[in-house]
This record gives structure tokens, sequence and C-alpha cells, in this order.
């Protein structure tokens, strides 16, 4: 009867994309958290990836952002954004509740707590768990463990931002969260191309530059690539494209690559001394869409002295670990006078 009412689902709310994770599907959603609304008459028209296609090409529309930061700052959009998604691929229009975990950035601050599960309830969330993003990861990519002293350090870099935890015994044992990511690397692009190039540059067009020829300084022996970006001309006001190579993409993100690999470390220096000393046979397990930048792995290496591997390339790591959360919990309800309407902050896991 609870699988009619909803399967569990596990969403990861990102502030570039949203993944969910239904049971018994797997991952069926990898959306831009993206909506476009209209000027005029305030109603959503388009979610996702319709609506950033709108964006800019229709003046009636506005894009709206509803997550920030791994968390709701528009709290109405996002409990629209969620409420369409758990519609939509639980095919049913008004009586989907399912059991409910949600992906949060380890500082998640009180504010944002109660602003995420003001959104969740109200999508129709019968049940609601928040899961810090690095346990998420580490279950995802079958790293936790209850029984072994096994230390896992996971360094989750998204468009936002960049969370570090340091996971032994299936628990958190220290944290840091700092706000820069994918995102920084991006405006500090299109700073750069306004700049010495007096082209006013859209921010997806500074992303794609960064996925076709970003790397991350010095660049060392990598051959120097080079591609075409286009934008407006700020003092004619016409459209004109200019040549960006390696050498330029790695000149503008230098700094917010060196902010991200300062929150590692500020991560890393709050463990005790022996956790400490067990880390440089550790190393940190990179996830997260900017985790993937040429390089990154290197420079992380070079300040923390930890070597740095990339666990996961496609970014699903923390929706899969947060569907497992729900299958390990098992398919016993409790009765109605049992269910709390807060939400269970989950900072330990069992054994998976």
């Amino acid at each position: 009867m609870w699988d009619f009412a909803g399967r569990d689902t596990a969403i990861d709310l990102g502030s570039a994309t949203v993944r969910m994770h239904v049971k018994g599907r797997g991952v069926v959603c990898r959306e831009p958290s993206l909506l476009a609304r209209s000027r005029d008459t305030g109603r959503i028209l388009a979610l996702g990836a319709p609506a950033r296609e709108m964006a800019g090409r229709n003046p009636d529309v506005t894009l709206v952002r509803p997550i920030r930061e791994g968390a709701p700052t528009e709290t109405d959009e996002a409990e629209y954004l969620m409420r369409h998604l758990v519609r939509r691929h639980h095919k049913r229009h008004y009586t989907a509740r399912p059991r409910l975990v949600v992906t949060v950035p380890s500082g998640l601050t009180s504010v944002h707590y109660r602003a995420l599960q003001f959104s969740a309830y109200q999508a129709g969330a019968r049940r609601l768990t928040l899961v810090p993003t690095p346990i998420a990861a580490a279950i995802g990519m079958g790293m936790t463990s209850t029984v072994r002293p096994d230390i896992t350090v996971i360094a989750d870099i998204g468009a936002d931002v960049t969370d570090v935890g340091v996971i032994a015994f299936g628990g958190l044992v220290t944290s840091h969260t700092a706000h820069v990511g994918g995102s920084a690397l991006d405006r500090a692009i299109a700073a750069l191309v306004r700049q010495e190039h007096g082209l006013a540059l859209s921010l997806s067009a500074a992303e794609q530059a960064k996925l076709e020829v970003g790397a991350v300084p010095p660049l060392g022996r990598r051959p120097v690539r080079q591609t075409v970006v286009h934008g407006r001309d700020i003092a004619t006001g016409m459209p004109r494209g200019v040549v960006l190579t390696t050498a330029d993409v790695a000149r503008a993100i230098s700094g917010p690559v060196a902010r991200i690999v300062d929150a590692i470390g500020a991560g890393l220096s709050g463990c005790s001394p022996e956790i400490s000393g067990a880390l440089l046979g550790v190393g940190i397990t990179l996830t997260g869409g900017c985790a993937r930048l040429p390089g990154l792995e290197r420079l992380i290496k070079d300040r923390t002295g930890l070597g740095a591997r990339l666990g996961d390339d496609t970014g699903d790591a923390a929706v899969l670990g947060a569907g497992e959360v729900l299958r390990s919990a098992g398919t016993q309800e409790p009765s109605a006078r049992a269910v709390s309407p807060r939400a269970h902050l989950l900072t330990t896991v069992a054994e998976y």
C-alpha cells in the first residue's frame, strides 16, 4: 500500500543540477535546477532544460534558481520543483507521497533546514530524511563501514558549494563547507573576457569554454587547446567572437581554484592527530561536476600532501547513496502517531 502512495525517492538538490532516484528504477532525472517564470503573470512556464532554452530569447521570461549553495532560497519555487519532479516520475498527479531523502551540505544552517523541510513536506513527502552530501557520496561509492576503522575523505565540488567530510566508522568525524564551486570559475572566465577583450559573455558560454579547454595551472606538458566564444561587444553592441586558449582559462580560474583547494585543507585541519596520521595512506576522493577539471588532482596533492583521485565521474554518487539510505532502512512504516513532522538529519549510517 505504501508503494502505491509513492516509491521511496532520493533527491540531490544541486545548485546547477537536480537528480532524482526512484526505488526500483534507478536515476530517473538529471535536470538543470532552473525555472522559467513569466514577468507579467508570475506563472511558471517551464522547468529544467526547456527553461534554460527560453532564457534570453523571450523578453517576458525570467530565470529563477530556487536552489543556491545547496539549499532552497526561494521556498515556493523549490516546492514547485520537487513537487513537479515527484509527480512526473511517479506518474501520479496528486497521490504521490513517497518517503523522501534529500542530500544537503554538511554545514546546513537552521534557516535553510527549516526552508527545506517546509518545501519537501509541501511537495508531498510523507517522511523526510536529510543526508549530508559527503556521507551520501561515500555510500554511493561503497566506501562506508561501521565495523572497520576505515577512514574516507570526500570532497564534493559542486556548482556553488565545496563540501569536505572525513568519515570513519560510518560517521562524519569532521566537515567543512565553503561557498565556492564551478559557478565561480564561470564568473571568473566571463570577467576576464570582459576586461581583456571588451566582450560581454554569458555564463553558459563561459561554462562551455571551461569544459572544452579548461585546466588548472600550471599547465606543464598539457597541450594547449583553443575554442571560440561569442558574446556582445561592449563598445558597439554587436555580436563578436574571441579565441580563448587553455592558458587564458587557466589564468582566469586560478583564484577560485585556489579557494577550492583552501576549503579542502580547512576540512582536513579539523581532524584529530590520530586520524590525521592515517590520512596519508587514504587520500582524497573527489566527486561533483567541478571535480573533473583537468589538473585539479595534481594541484590538491601539491598543496595538501595527500593523493587525490576522481571517485565519481558522473556526479550521481550522492543521489545513489541517498537511495541506499532508505533501502537499508527497510519497508516497515510506523503508525501515524509515531511519524514526526520534523525531518531526520542523518549523521551516521548503517552497514551497506
